[in-house]
């Protein structure tokens, strides 16, 4: 299958695309940032882009899969809007000129549980919450016209270099860990068999903002960040 799967530079987009290639996928990367991990891979594609200039997306076709993985998280520029300009608005950008066509079988999009508790910083919970709202109306077109699942992923912790802030303060991290139910966070690597699952295996689940957190939110809630 071909697959297209935006923020491959790093983290989460890395691995999954790692994933489908080791499973004999094509893959079309999208990062702000050069790839270079995969850039010897012959059924890579690296394209240097910025998901918010919607005039400067590349022309391509032909995708059964599109992963909606770019994301930022602000703290410090809460009140610019850059959250939710790149994790809402890049976000339906690339679903809109590159899911609605004849060959596409899944999209997904890596929202998060913040989108679902609220909990974090106030424009990055409601970029994720509106990335939760726009995938059920995309699932129910996708499922209208084309037949194809679409689904959103709500990870909690992930070993990231997103979350560097507190992974590498052991106080914040021990606090963390505390009210952590199963006492650890995702690697990259098990984010990325959860996104292969819902596009390249799972064909009946559809329009499910999936929490996948270790049980976080419904055990026991509790977001901790630097003051």
């Amino acid at each position: 299958m071909r697959v297209l799967i935006t923020g491959t530079s790093s983290g989460i987009g890395l691995a999954t695309a790692k994933l489908f290639l080791n499973r004999g996928h094509e893959v079309v990367g999208f990062a702000l940032e050069k790839c270079p991990e995969l850039a010897n891979d012959k059924r890579y594609t690296h394209y240097v882009v910025d998901i918010c200039d919607k005039e400067k997306l590349p022309i391509l076709e032909n995708f059964d899969i599109v992963i909606n993985n770019a994301g930022v998280q602000t703290p410090s520029m809460q009140g610019t809007g850059r959250d939710i300009r790149v994790n809402l608005c890049g976000t339906i950008n690339v679903t809109e000129k590159y899911a609605f066509q004849s060959q596409i079988k899944s999209v997904l999009f890596n929202a998060s549980v913040s989108g679902v508790s609220g909990d974090e910083f106030p424009e990055y919970a409601a970029s994720k919450a509106g990335v939760i709202g726009y995938m059920k109306n995309c699932a129910k077109r996708l499922a209208k016209v084309y037949g194809a699942t679409c689904n959103a992923t709500c990870f909690g912790g992930v070993k990231t270099e997103l979350n560097r802030p507190v992974m590498d303060d052991s106080v914040l991290w021990n606090r963390i860990m505390a009210v952590t139910p199963l006492r650890r966070w995702a690697s990259s690597e098990e984010a990325a068999e959860w996104i292969y699952f819902l596009t390249a295996v799972n064909k009946f689940c559809t329009g499910q903002a999936i929490v996948i957190d270790g049980g976080e939110k419904d055990c026991n809630s509790t977001f901790v960040w630097p003051e």
